[in-house]
């Protein structure tokens, strides 16, 4: 087997055990784990801090405060920051409102981004366990509860729950969205179970503040950095499926764009940040780590590859069917795009258009991370 064959069979097989592979040995080691049991009642729950970063939130902020408050959690356990970092809409008006109901407001009046809001907001909060969430996000009444009933257990330093995603009106991406985070719920579960949950999602999240180190000012994906940290300091983060924090998708693919490419930004620069936890002897974190975020992070390149080495061995027929069939798959992402703007719903032609879409993201974040001009504030997306 030449050079050529051997950087192909490479390419392809790392995207594929990344992406395939690795669920099914998840799946095989699940059957050798024993399952955790955890009390669903408690005598004393501790007091939550919940901590919402907004920028610009008028038009979704009265709502999620009026979630937090409506929260089944002890009366006077709970205490709501909402963290504006320079918010020049009605965002700071509509919080103060709430006052009286214990809503604090810390209206940052300069705009630096969501990982130095939380940095000094969690540094304000009163209580031992934070919740960490998103403004355009909605608790499930008994969130709160689920997410905090792990740390009951010393060893738990951190607690990621479940985004569920709901169709908005329009939308022609939201169940294809909704199909990918099942599958990212499913890997989360079989890491979570092994304490080794891969960062978290900013909508609900909840961590011990004794084990909150502040990030560096231009961390890009604070909830990827900040459970990883706890999880390297040999603290458990777990996941907590029953936990449910609900979004509405956006209305087409084309709006994460630059949501995505600012995540596959922050990726690359969290390798520097987190580059202990690649050791292989620290055993299934570091297993997990490389298999789920590390090749996955790398795969827009290893799809090049595979392409390019495919090309130059297309005289043999195996080869030449590998690479029909990857021009096949490429040119269903266009049809998926074009199905997409026109509202016309085909899930394997759009799948293949969000699978393609995902890895372009991460191409210029790459790009966005090596020329250092992703900003740390994060912009909107609308829904």
């Amino acid at each position: 087997m030449n050079a050529i064959k051997i950087l192909f069979f490479i390419s392809a097989g790392i995207v594929v055990y990344s992406y395939f592979i690795y669920p099914v040995i998840l799946v095989f080691l699940s059957l050798f784990k024993r399952k955790r049991e955890l009390s669903h009642k408690r005598v004393r729950w501790p007091a939550v801090s919940i901590i919402i970063a907004a920028y610009n939130e008028e038009s979704v902020i009265r709502e999620r405060i009026e979630n937090c408050l409506s929260l089944d959690y002890p009366s006077g356990m709970l205490e709501i920051i909402i963290a504006s970092d320079g918010s020049n809409d009605n965002t700071n008006d509509i919080v103060r409102k709430y006052k009286d109901h214990g809503v604090r407001l810390l209206g940052f009046k300069t705009r630096r981004g969501k990982v130095n809001v939380l940095n000094d907001a969690i540094q304000h909060s009163l209580h031992p366990i934070i919740v960490l969430s998103d403004a355009n996000t909605m608790f499930q009444k008994e969130a709160v509860k689920k997410l905090v009933r792990h740390f009951q257990d010393p060893a738990v330093g951190c607690v990621c729950g479940a985004l569920h995603f709901v169709k908005a009106h329009g939308s022609h991406s939201g169940d294809l969205e909704g199909l990918y985070w099942k599958y990212e719920n499913f890997l989360k579960k079989m890491e979570g179970n092994w304490g080794s949950l891969l960062g978290a999602n900013g909508a609900i999240y909840a961590i011990s503040k004794d084990l909150f180190e502040p990030c560096p000012r231009a961390t890009i994906v604070e909830d990827f950095v900040i459970p990883m940290r706890i999880l390297q300091r040999g603290f458990r983060v777990d996941y907590e499926p029953s936990a449910i924090a609900t979004e509405e998708t956006t209305k087409h693919i084309i709006q994460e764009k630059e949501r995505r490419i600012r995540i596959g930004a922050g990726d690359f620069q969290t390798l520097s940040m987190l580059w202990p936890m690649l050791n292989p002897l620290r055993g299934f974190p570091a297993f997990a780590f490389w298999s789920h975020k590390v090749l996955r992070w790398f795969a827009p390149f290893f799809l090049i590859s595979a392409f390019v080495s495919n090309l130059f061995l297309i005289n043999e027929p195996l080869y030449k069917l590998l690479f029909l069939g990857q021009c096949v798959f490429y040119g269903s992402a266009l049809i998926g795009q074009a199905l997409s703007w026109s509202g016309i719903k085909n899930k394997f032609f759009n799948l293949c258009y969000y699978f393609v879409s995902m890895n372009l993201a991460l191409l210029l974040g790459f790009v966005k991370f090596l020329t250092n001009t992703q900003k740390v504030a994060w912009k909107r997306t609308d829904r």
